[in-house]
């Protein structure tokens, strides 16, 4: 597994930051999203990243910078977003059981609204600046990393049964609204390719019923290769066997048609890693510990999905002997275990651990859970400089800040003055 930076910039890193630190390296970042743009040449495909991957607004004003529109999930996402385009058509919105009064700031601000539920299409052409949207289908093909993100299976909360795709169309024609495009996303992470292009395949033969269709979204779920050893993502086989759908679709259709994509972790959780010194070596008898200062409450995804990050202790070399540990986090969770059963050096306290490909769903899920504070970002950028982009708050400012959200008079001054 690589780092994205060398084990020095790192340690230079904590020596400038401190730990918990999540270092982000723009190189890889621009790197990453060149891939995904040099896809597809001379077809009208277009790339949305989903912003609830990382939304930090450096990161988006690198991302944006690339040409890519901004895949967004909740209002709250749409209002950051919008401080990212001139053209509100640049984001897209897909919404999930949605309020109406999200539904009616999201019309008012001219961005896509992409609707999952024959319910909300409802209150969505009843609403009298109602002119166009998007609809989400469930394919009923769904993959994914975990069985908590697959988003297409049938069962799942997500999308409108095909069958009844057509009775959205009719219902919007008899409001005067517009149906212009159709999405779909399976999941997460998708462990078999094959399945995505199922759904692509069927989504090009469902849009080939309506004409006035202006484009279709496939979603996003492109995996990325946590473990070692583990085949990455192979992009120039994906276009291969895609581009001639596509092709045979737009020559039958003819005028004007686009694709999206929604890649989100793929473009930056490689970017991306955690950084957290050992604070504790602990000797259970049939398990080892190492006790570290971050935990899920900055890193959900192994306790939430199993899922594997690899850790890397970048104060030692890798033939400094090796011992199987456990490295746990410090929340007061039995689950909170960052990785189990991990083969590394003889590792010490004071050592530096590195979590890769951390990028993604990492301080977009972080939490201050235990009433602890959220780690320090910083953007390793291509002059080679590292820039702080998010500020580490100390545990006086957390409490005071806490304190004055919940409207508490704020009686223990002394205790947490600076």
């Amino acid at each position: 597994m690589n780092l994205p930076l060398s084990k020095e910039e790192l340690k230079n890193a904590v020596d400038q930051f401190g730990t918990p630190l999540y270092v982000y390296d723009e190189s890889s970042l621009n790197e990453r999203c060149n891939r995904l743009r040099q896809l597809f040449s001379g077809l009208p495909v277009s790339w949305l990243y989903a912003m609830k991957a990382n939304d930090n607004p450096h990161l988006l004003e690198i991302i944006s910078r690339n040409g890519f529109g901004l895949d967004t999930v909740s209002y709250e996402e749409v209002l950051l977003g919008l401080g990212f385009t001139d053209d509100p058509t640049d984001i897209f919105y897909t919404e999930n059981n949605m309020t109406d009064d999200e539904m009616n700031r999201a019309i008012e601000s001219g961005v896509v609204l992409n609707i999952g539920s024959y319910s909300r299409l409802e209150a969505f052409c009843r609403h009298p600046d109602a002119e166009s949207c998007c609809i989400r289908v469930n394919p009923a093909i769904g993959d994914g990393h975990h069985a908590k993100v697959v988003t297409g299976n049938a069962e799942s909360k997500f999308g409108i049964r095909k069958d009844l795709i057509g009775k959205c169309f009719e219902l919007a024609e008899s409001h005067g609204v517009r149906i212009e495009g159709l999405h779909v996303h399976i999941g997460s992470g998708i462990k078999d390719p094959s399945n995505m292009y199922e759904a692509i395949k069927m989504m090009l033969e469902l849009a080939n019923g309506y004409e006035a269709l202006e484009y279709i979204n496939f979603g996003g779920g492109l995996p990325v290769s946590y473990t070692p050893g583990e085949k990455e993502f192979d992009l120039a086989e994906f276009e291969k066997i895609t581009r001639p759908a596509l092709e045979s679709f737009l020559e039958k259709r003819g005028g004007n048609f686009r694709f999206y994509f929604e890649p989100g972790r793929w473009i930056i959780a490689p970017a991306g890693v955690l950084l957290t010194r050992v604070n504790t070596v602990k000797d259970q008898g049939s398990k080892s510990f190492l006790g570290t200062d971050t935990g899920f409450h900055h890193l959900l995804r192994p306790a939430l999905y199993d899922a594997y990050h690899h850790i890397t202790n970048i104060s030692k070399s890798e033939d400094q002997g090796s011992r199987k540990y456990d490295i746990a986090g410090n929340i007061c969770e039995s689950g909170d275990l960052i990785g189990v059963d991990r083969n590394m050096p003889e590792s010490e306290i004071g050592d530096l651990l590195a979590i890769l490909d951390s990028g993604a769903y990492g301080m977009t899920m972080a939490s201050h859970y235990n009433r602890r504070t959220l780690p320090a970002e910083i953007l390793k950028e291509e002059s080679g400089e590292f820039r702080k982009i998010r500020e580490r708050i100390s545990p006086e400012e957390q409490v005071r800040k806490h304190l004055k959200e919940c409207n508490y008079p704020d009686f223990i001054t002394s205790i947490i003055e600076p």
